[in-house]
């Protein structure tokens, strides 16, 4: 990969709210390779290179528990003619600086890019919120959502979402175009536990329904109940506009833990 190709790559993933750290050879002794640059992300994935084999094995090992302490390290590496036999040529070492970066940002993942799922990206994006866009409709759709959004997802199915690549804790609003893609967009959700706010579209009788059908499938009356479910702030707006203002306003008394009432005195 160019050096330019992974400088674009690390500006797309913070963007998206994708951590990871950077392994750069600092310097090297009796090896080959005398630079190289490697993206390590959290699920140890990787791009570019430090030369392959034991060091690089190494170097992303170290990595990822950089990536869970949060911490930058310098490491150095040395191997010997033993690991030869494990079909390395191992003699040298390598000193190399871990930097992790992470988008501190507020990320909220929006699944469903619709009216309403719009004017939510629109006003997060407002207040500082870095926003991904989730949804299983092409561009030529919901085109507008997806480039209002910082980043889109695409999907087959809403249930997809949970195994998705998606930011590091969340906050989530479901405004898909259905109750069963509602439900099963939720479902996903549940799954990834992984959520500081979920808050869902509709009315009584379709959260009812879909609460029960999750139930059945196993989650817990616990978990739903932490569903912010009609979801918002009671501002008695009806355009998608003024739900966004609703919708965002519960998120950030969540975020703030305030109770969203007036500050006016009675």
């Amino acid at each position: 990969m160019k050096p330019y190709e992974l400088m674009q790559e690390q500006a797309d993933s913070l963007k998206a709210g994708r951590d990871f750290a950077v392994v750069t050879i600092v310097e090297s002794e009796d090896l080959a390779r005398t630079s190289g640059k490697m993206l390590v992300y959290a699920d140890g994935s990787i791009s570019g290179t430090v030369g392959g084999g034991m060091w690089e094995h190494a170097a992303i090992h170290d990595a990822l528990e950089c990536l869970k302490t949060g911490k930058n390290a310098v490491k150095n590496y040395r191997f010997h003619n033993e690991h030869a036999k494990l079909g390395y040529q191992c003699d040298g070492a390598m000193t190399a600086f871990i930097e992790v970066c992470r988008n501190d940002a507020l990320q909220l993942v929006v699944v469903g890019g619709g009216h309403v799922g719009n004017a939510v990206i629109h006003a997060a994006r407002a207040v500082g919120f870095s926003v991904t866009l989730v949804d299983t409709r092409s561009e030529a759709e919901i085109g507008d959502s997806i480039h209002a959004a910082d980043r889109f997802v695409s999907l087959k199915s809403f249930s997809d979402v949970a195994t998705a690549s998606l930011p590091r804790d969340p906050y989530y609003v479901v405004s898909t175009y259905g109750h069963l893609v509602d439900g099963a967009a939720l479902g996903g959700i549940l799954t990834r536990g992984d959520a500081r706010y979920i808050g869902m579209l509709g009315g009584y009788k379709k959260i009812h329904g879909i609460f029960g059908k999750l139930q059945e499938q196993g989650f817990t009356p616990e978990q739903l109940a932490a569903v912010h479910s009609p979801i918002g702030l009671d501002l008695g707006g009806e355009t998608p506009a003024e739900l966004a203002v609703a919708i965002i306003g519960e998120i950030l008394a969540v975020k703030n833990g305030r109770n969203g009432g007036f500050l006016k005195k009675s």
